[in-house]
């Protein structure tokens, strides 16, 4: 009786959060912030990851390994995803119209990836945003490089938008996905940055990626990078770019906005 009570409790609150998701598409709950990217060697600041929030009216803020399987599982994802694209874009068109020139990356779900609507999607927000195709990232999971995807991927790549592999580990069997692939940028791990101090193996595969990425004309972007160790492990690997809280905890456009102006006046680098 036990075990069928929490099947029956399981149930009503998978309910709940259904229930609560689709009043928060109503009532436009959902909301971005933004995470910068810098580049390692020139602590230039060079993009913003674009990540999906919920502000929940009871709960507070929302993060989205709470939620976004359930936007998954019921389709949600869809007008959402294209939400937070359309979103994204036109606040990248904002700083462009301001004279910053960054990229602003997108997670794209499997779901959305694999909707006969998508390209299309992406052509028209890119159009009615009047923002840079080439600044847009769209980052996708790993598993669509070992899937039937090529040609959705060279139809995006054809639209002038960069694509990333997202949460990339590695390794022997991954980097072979690679090959042959339109994929502009490899986003490493979070997990995989912090065990590089602990790991030598780490380490090599990292190397080993790398020296791939160059005869690929690939860019290597660090996720989660904690402190300074981690940044110079990665800065002696020759990786490009990085972001994590060692840099910047994600922040709503209008806290980008005073960020960028602290950057620019105490970086004395260009934005």
């Amino acid at each position: 009786m036990a075990h069928e009570a929490s099947e029956s409790d399981a149930a009503n609150d998978r309910h709940d959060v259904n229930s609560d998701l689709e009043t928060a598409v109503a009532k436009g709950q959902f909301f971005l912030v933004y995470q910068p990217e810098i580049d390692l060697h020139t602590n230039a600041f060079v993009g913003v990851e674009a990540l999906l929030r919920w502000r929940h009216p009871e709960r507070g803020v929302v993060n989205p390994d709470s939620f976004v399987p359930a936007l998954e599982s019921t389709g949600l994802i869809l007008p959402v995803g294209r939400w937070a694209l359309s979103t994204a874009c036109a606040q990248g068109a904002q700083w462009h119209d301001k004279g910053y020139r960054f990229s602003v990356s997108v997670n794209i779900s499997v779901r959305q990836f694999e909707s006969s609507d998508f390209v299309g999607d992406v052509d028209e927000i890119l159009m009615s945003s009047r923002f840079p195709r080439s600044l847009l990232v769209l980052e996708f999971a790993q598993s669509i490089l070992a899937g039937a995807s090529g040609a959705q991927l060279r139809a995006l790549k054809e639209l002038g938008v960069r694509l990333a592999v997202d949460d990339f580990a590695p390794g022997k069997s991954q980097l072979s996905d690679l090959e042959g692939s339109p994929i502009d940028i490899v986003k490493l791990e979070r997990r995989f940055i912090s065990s590089m101090s602990e790991s030598t193996t780490s380490v090599a595969q990292v190397h080993e990626l790398v020296e791939l990425s160059k005869k690929m004309n690939l860019q290597i972007v660090a996720s989660g990078i904690e402190d300074a160790e981690q940044r110079q492990q990665l800065q002696l690997e020759d990786v490009s770019v990085g972001q994590g809280f060692h840099f910047s905890r994600p922040h709503e456009a209008q806290e980008i906005d005073h960020y960028l102006e602290d950057f620019s006046i105490f970086s004395g680098k260009p934005l």
